[in-house]
Protein backbone atom coordinates (compact mmCIF):
# COMPACT_ATOMS: atom_id res chain seq x y z
CA UNK A 1 0.00 0.00 0.00
CA UNK A 2 1.24 3.61 -0.76
CA UNK A 3 -0.03 6.59 0.67
CA UNK A 4 -0.42 10.11 -1.00
CA UNK A 5 -0.37 12.76 0.97
CA UNK A 6 -1.15 16.42 -0.11
CA UNK A 7 -0.31 19.03 1.63
CA UNK A 8 -2.62 21.54 2.46
CA UNK A 9 -0.78 25.35 1.93
CA UNK A 10 -2.16 26.96 5.09
CA UNK A 11 -3.54 30.72 5.09
CA UNK A 12 -4.98 30.23 1.05
CA UNK A 13 -8.36 31.97 0.93
CA UNK A 14 -10.24 29.25 -1.43
CA UNK A 15 -12.94 30.73 -1.35
CA UNK A 16 -11.71 34.13 -2.31
CA UNK A 17 -9.81 32.28 -5.32
CA UNK A 18 -12.86 30.97 -6.54
CA UNK A 19 -14.40 34.34 -6.47
CA UNK A 20 -11.62 36.01 -8.68
CA UNK A 21 -11.34 33.49 -10.80
CA UNK A 22 -15.00 33.05 -11.74
CA UNK A 23 -16.19 36.31 -11.27
CA UNK A 24 -19.79 37.27 -11.99
CA UNK A 25 -19.98 33.85 -13.45
CA UNK A 26 -19.88 31.71 -10.39
CA UNK A 27 -23.39 30.91 -8.82
CA UNK A 28 -22.52 28.15 -6.60
CA UNK A 29 -19.62 27.73 -4.33
CA UNK A 30 -19.00 25.70 -0.55
CA UNK A 31 -15.57 25.12 0.64
CA UNK A 32 -15.44 22.93 2.95
CA UNK A 33 -12.43 20.87 5.01
CA UNK A 34 -12.43 16.87 5.32
CA UNK A 35 -9.90 14.87 7.35
CA UNK A 36 -7.68 17.51 6.52
CA UNK A 37 -8.53 17.53 2.88
CA UNK A 38 -9.69 20.57 1.39
CA UNK A 39 -12.54 20.47 -0.81
CA UNK A 40 -15.04 22.35 -3.17
CA UNK A 41 -18.66 22.40 -4.87
CA UNK A 42 -18.59 24.60 -7.53
CA UNK A 43 -21.02 25.61 -10.35
CA UNK A 44 -20.86 28.19 -13.00
CA UNK A 45 -22.69 30.11 -15.83
CA UNK A 46 -21.12 31.32 -19.32
CA UNK A 47 -17.42 30.80 -18.69
CA UNK A 48 -14.73 28.37 -20.01
CA UNK A 49 -15.37 25.38 -20.79
CA UNK A 50 -15.42 22.60 -17.98
CA UNK A 51 -11.80 20.94 -19.12
CA UNK A 52 -10.05 24.28 -19.19
CA UNK A 53 -11.70 25.27 -15.84
CA UNK A 54 -10.42 21.51 -14.27
CA UNK A 55 -7.09 22.18 -15.91
CA UNK A 56 -6.62 26.03 -14.87
CA UNK A 57 -8.29 25.14 -11.00
CA UNK A 58 -5.83 22.27 -10.98
CA UNK A 59 -3.02 23.73 -11.61
CA UNK A 60 -4.00 27.17 -9.16
CA UNK A 61 -5.00 24.96 -6.43
CA UNK A 62 -4.15 21.54 -6.91
CA UNK A 63 -4.37 20.78 -2.99
CA UNK A 64 -8.41 21.05 -3.21
CA UNK A 65 -10.34 18.16 -4.35
CA UNK A 66 -13.17 19.26 -6.74
CA UNK A 67 -16.11 17.44 -5.37
CA UNK A 68 -18.32 19.06 -7.66
CA UNK A 69 -17.77 21.36 -10.68
CA UNK A 70 -20.32 22.38 -13.06
CA UNK A 71 -21.23 24.83 -15.57
CA UNK A 72 -24.54 25.96 -16.55
CA UNK A 73 -25.65 28.46 -18.50
CA UNK A 74 -27.92 31.52 -18.19
CA UNK A 75 -31.17 32.24 -20.65
CA UNK A 76 -29.27 35.10 -22.20
CA UNK A 77 -26.26 32.84 -23.16
CA UNK A 78 -28.77 30.37 -24.50
CA UNK A 79 -30.17 32.69 -26.27
CA UNK A 80 -27.37 34.44 -27.61
CA UNK A 81 -26.29 30.48 -29.36
CA UNK A 82 -29.66 30.14 -30.21
CA UNK A 83 -29.48 33.95 -32.34
CA UNK A 84 -26.28 32.48 -34.00
CA UNK A 85 -27.64 29.12 -34.89
CA UNK A 86 -30.76 31.17 -36.08
CA UNK A 87 -28.69 33.47 -38.05
CA UNK A 88 -26.55 30.50 -39.17
CA UNK A 89 -22.95 32.19 -37.63
CA UNK A 90 -21.81 29.06 -37.01
CA UNK A 91 -20.13 26.50 -39.64
CA UNK A 92 -22.55 24.71 -41.71
CA UNK A 93 -21.77 21.24 -40.67
CA UNK A 94 -22.31 21.92 -36.91
CA UNK A 95 -25.68 23.49 -37.69
CA UNK A 96 -28.28 21.34 -35.95
CA UNK A 97 -30.93 19.48 -37.90
CA UNK A 98 -34.18 20.51 -36.80
CA UNK A 99 -37.94 18.63 -37.15
CA UNK A 100 -40.99 20.22 -36.47
CA UNK A 101 -44.55 18.16 -36.49
CA UNK A 102 -47.21 19.85 -38.61
CA UNK A 103 -50.29 18.35 -38.23
CA UNK A 104 -49.14 14.64 -39.28
CA UNK A 105 -46.20 15.68 -41.16
CA UNK A 106 -42.64 15.95 -39.86
CA UNK A 107 -40.63 18.33 -41.57
CA UNK A 108 -37.24 19.31 -41.64
CA UNK A 109 -37.18 23.25 -40.08
CA UNK A 110 -34.82 26.00 -38.69
CA UNK A 111 -34.72 27.62 -35.81
CA UNK A 112 -35.56 30.88 -37.74
CA UNK A 113 -38.25 29.38 -38.98
CA UNK A 114 -40.25 28.32 -35.70
CA UNK A 115 -39.38 32.05 -34.38
CA UNK A 116 -41.25 33.54 -37.51
CA UNK A 117 -44.08 30.61 -37.10
CA UNK A 118 -44.35 32.08 -33.60
CA UNK A 119 -44.21 35.66 -34.46
CA UNK A 120 -46.85 35.48 -36.99
CA UNK A 121 -49.42 34.41 -34.58
CA UNK A 122 -48.97 37.25 -32.37
CA UNK A 123 -50.24 40.31 -31.61
CA UNK A 124 -47.15 42.19 -30.44
CA UNK A 125 -48.07 45.50 -28.24
CA UNK A 126 -45.98 48.36 -26.70
CA UNK A 127 -45.17 45.96 -23.93
CA UNK A 128 -43.77 43.36 -25.83
CA UNK A 129 -41.54 45.82 -27.87
CA UNK A 130 -40.01 46.75 -24.43
CA UNK A 131 -39.10 42.80 -23.85
CA UNK A 132 -37.16 42.54 -27.21
CA UNK A 133 -33.75 43.65 -27.14
CA UNK A 134 -33.39 45.47 -30.68
CA UNK A 135 -30.24 46.82 -32.07
CA UNK A 136 -29.43 50.42 -32.19
CA UNK A 137 -29.72 49.86 -36.20
CA UNK A 138 -33.13 47.80 -35.79
CA UNK A 139 -34.62 50.85 -33.92
CA UNK A 140 -33.17 53.47 -36.55
CA UNK A 141 -35.85 55.35 -38.26
CA UNK A 142 -35.05 55.20 -41.80
CA UNK A 143 -35.37 57.63 -44.41
CA UNK A 144 -37.13 57.56 -47.77
CA UNK A 145 -34.65 56.32 -49.71
CA UNK A 146 -34.36 52.88 -47.46
CA UNK A 147 -37.76 52.81 -47.24
CA UNK A 148 -38.00 52.60 -50.93
CA UNK A 149 -34.48 50.62 -51.29
CA UNK A 150 -36.20 48.16 -48.25
CA UNK A 151 -39.64 47.30 -49.98
CA UNK A 152 -38.06 45.61 -53.40
CA UNK A 153 -37.49 41.87 -53.33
Amino acid sequence: MRRIKTNVTAGRDYARMLKDYFGFHLCGMEVTEEGGQKQAQVIYEDFKHIDTVRRELAQMMPEVEFTKLRRDYTHSACLWALGRIMWEEVSKESMPVLYVQRGENIMRTTLRDIAVGELRQLELDKEDENEIRYTDFEMMVRDDENLKHNSWD
